[in-house]
């Protein structure tokens, strides 16, 4: 039998699932297999992904605020499928740039751009107006431990106590510092698309609480099936494990339940 490739996995979740990390559109240097929406909520049947939470791969490093103009035509074009994390950079012109979707009802979760790329430092001095209004505001911040600097990062948002963080993006080498990272960070929750030590999730969940663990693919940069498969081969409870597929990231967008797909609803 010849080599299976990844783009060839085939599974399919039967329970609600919400990816909690899908970029959209084309990066300035790689072009994107999801430039429309009809490729991603297609690639979202394939393994029975209800609901994905998106963001412009070129807000990451080029433009926030041009990033952001760009998902409206996704969000319109998925049938509700799709959920926009807007983009988030240090300038001034950005905070009001959300702060206009947000009194338009828009928003329900931020990502803060890529400094590391940026070469913009994570401070308070930069980015304390964004954090302040996002913990006021009580919306959720997206960052990736892979495009910022961790020391950073833990230092300025332990700062901001009652703000609700994703930490996406952590792989192996983040593996040894995550329980401390999570405990330094009380309101901190993990995205797994890369945690793929042997037992890692499995001890989180011991340690920390599933409830601060959440399911996203990093599509593009990943692919979508191999850690969903993965989840539901771990050695943990049935309840923790839909816990995880949806149920943090439901609780941090404030979204409703949704009923099981096997009872007949998507």
């Amino acid at each position: 039998m010849g080599d299976v490739t990844v783009s060839e996995l085939s599974f399919s979740c039967d329970t609600p699932v919400v990816d909690a990390n899908v970029g959209v559109g084309h990066r300035h240097d790689q072009p994107s297999p999801f430039e429309e929406p009809a490729p991603l909520l297609a690639e979202m049947d394939r393994h029975g992904v209800d609901s994905a939470l998106i963001y412009p791969l070129q807000g990451e490093m080029i433009s926030a605020l041009d990033g952001n103009d760009g998902l409206h035509e996704w969000i319109d074009g998925s049938d509700g499928r799709l959920l926009p994390t807007w983009m988030a950079s240090g300038a001034p012109e950005s905070l009001v740039q959300l702060q206009q979707l947000h009194a338009e009802g828009h928003v329900r979760a931020v990502r803060l751009h890529d400094t590391t790329s940026t070469s913009t430092p994570l401070t308070s001095w930069i980015y304390g107006d964004l954090l302040t209004w996002l913990q006021q505001e009580q919306l959720p911040l997206w960052i990736s431990l892979a495009d910022n600097d961790p020391m950073e990062l833990a230092n300025t948002l332990a700062e901001f106590r009652e703000l609700s963080v994703v930490l996406v993006g952590g792989h192996y080498t983040h593996a040894p510092y995550i329980p401390q990272l999570l405990r330094h960070l009380p309101r901190a929750c993990l995205e797994l698309s890369r945690h793929e030590t042997l037992g890692a999730i499995e001890d989180l969940v011991t340690s920390v609480g599933v409830r601060r663990l959440l399911y996203g693919s990093y599509a593009p940069r990943y692919a979508m099936g191999p850690v969903l498969w993965g989840l539901h081969r771990l050695a943990i409870e049935p309840w923790q494990l839909q816990r995880i597929l949806d149920g943090t990231a439901r609780e941090l967008l404030r979204l409703p339940a949704e009923q099981d797909k096997s009872e007949g609803t998507r």
